[in-house]
């Protein structure tokens, strides 16, 4: 990438709806018409989530939600992890993982980390030392784990 990748990590409440709408428009892109997986990408958490984007040229190319403890486990929890297809193979999904780690951690000291990993990104997870906890099971039709980061 030749042109610096700028990172923005918000509160839902921040979003204006067009900056919103950029967001599912790059979700249901991955989700649901690569991975052909017809799936309620709104399910209700993202208001109560932070969210943090990767933005190239003022593109958004990357993003997650990291959802706090008590709403989809004990634990809080990393997802919607996308990377656009086309910046795929250089490192930002790793980039994006470790930093919205770090945001985690700065917003719930001493909580663990909990997600619900595709199956063919187990061992992605497994190097930044999540450990596979149960699985493989079916989530949207394609095979998931879930995975804890203590």
């Amino acid at each position: 990438m030749s042109t610096q990748l700028q990172w923005r990590f918000r509160h839902f409440d921040l979003y204006s709806a067009r900056e919103w709408h950029a967001m599912l428009k790059l979700r249901a892109g991955i989700f649901v018409v690569e991975q052909g997986c017809p799936y309620l990408d709104p399910d209700g958490k993202d208001p109560l989530c932070w969210h943090l984007e990767g933005f190239l040229d003022g593109s958004l190319i990357a993003g997650m939600r990291i959802v706090p403890p008590g709403i989809s486990y004990e634990e809080a929890s990393i997802g919607r992890v996308v990377v656009a297809a086309e910046f795929r193979g250089r490192g930002l999904g790793r980039d994006l993982m470790i930093r919205g780690i770090d945001c985690s951690r700065g917003l719930w000291p001493g909580t663990g980390i909990r997600i619900s990993g595709q199956g063919y990104l187990q061992e992605f997870y497994h190097s930044l030392d999540f450990v596979t906890v149960d699985g493989p099971y079916l989530e949207d039709d394609l095979p998931h784990f879930e995975m804890l980061l203590n």
